[in-house]
């Protein structure tokens, strides 16, 4: 691992690490398609994943980051999961395939991260080693026009309307291309309308008020406030704000001050602990050492441990 740098990434579903460990189905949504969202106690282990310590002997002024990155939780990203499990079930539908041909964990729509053939890492056991577990497939939709791809959560998006081919699509993205697009400065000028000479509003106006149009006023209360907050979708923006992951959490510690360094007084910190909601029960995990002093380039893993406190369904 480079000193200092995110280099070390896993990308962890809690839906299918569940259902290794507890053989039984769980899933990124509801059977209606509304996503659920993992809240989870996320904590980490300055340890190796086997419980042993570390192979590499640094200084005490070494410092370890890690990061927890999953996709937005808001109302465009519930509709968009909503919408294409609606999509999925008309498209099995519409080919003719009952639920009784369909496999039997074929319930819910599974996504990728932030690629249609992203690699799961695995829990372990007492031993540090991983899980076999079993087969986990990504959901592959099928148009009428045999384009095939698979959904992701985060990453960039896709110009759909010169897209004969594609692997996968980021499903807020996505979503967004599919409705009308909310326009900026929508809002007319009544003062160059008919409102401005409305008898309506002249007989609702209180008699005692005495109205004097001024254009620069005018102007200036329909100009603020009156484009949306976030960013207005284009199609030709792939990389548009909706794409973007966002950090769910993230642990800083000095894990190695107690366990190898001969300093007075230098006490590494032990076991940390955060609290994630993790939407689709999907995220990135990034670790990083930092050591200033040798720039030893420490190579050591973490061991992360997660308890999954509640399962509830994203509000948006």
């Amino acid at each position: 691992m480079s000193n200092g740098n995110f280099a070390e990434t896993h990308t962890l579903s809690l839906p299918k690490d569940l259902s290794i460990l507890n053989r039984r189905g769980y899933a990124s949504t509801t059977r209606k398609g509304v996503p659920l969202v993992y809240r989870v106690a996320a904590t980490v282990y300055p340890t190796g994943l086997d419980g042993s310590g570390y192979t590499t002997s640094v200084s005490s002024d070494v410092r370890t980051t890690v990061k927890f990155l999953g996709c937005q939780n808001n109302w465009v990203m519930k509709n968009a999961a909503v919408k294409f499990h609606a999509a999925r079930e008309k498209m099995f539908k519409k080919a003719g395939v009952k639920k009784a041909h369909r496999g039997a964990y074929s319930h819910e729509v599974r996504y990728g991260y932030d690629a249609y053939n992203d690699s799961f890492a695995a829990p372990v056991d007492g031993n540090g080693d991983a899980f076999a577990g079993g087969t986990w497939d990504l959901s592959q939709f099928t148009t009428e026009d045999d384009v095939e791809f698979y959904l992701t959560l985060v990453g960039q998006g896709q110009d759909e309307s010169s897209a004969v081919s594609v692997n996968s699509l980021q499903i807020g993205f996505s979503y967004l291309s599919s409705r009308a697009k909310v326009p900026d400065d929508s809002n007319l000028e009544s003062s160059a309308g008919p409102a401005k000479y409305s008898l309506l509003n002249d007989l609702l106006d209180d008699s005692d008020l005495q109205v004097t149009y001024k254009d620069d006023v005018v102007g200036t209360a329909q100009d603020e406030q009156d484009n949306p907050p976030y960013d207005i979708w284009a199609a030709d923006d792939t990389n548009h704000d909706i794409t973007e992951e966002v950090e769910l959490g993230r642990l800083c510690l000095s894990p190695q001050g107690s366990m190898n360094s001969n300093a007075a007084g230098v006490v590494g910190t032990g076991p940390q602990t955060t609290i994630l909601d993790v939407p689709f029960g999907i995220m990135r995990v990034l670790m990083a050492h930092r050591d200033p002093g040798d720039n030893s380039g420490i190579t050591d893993d973490l061991a992360l441990g997660l308890e999954v406190l509640d399962i509830f369904e994203m509000q948006g």
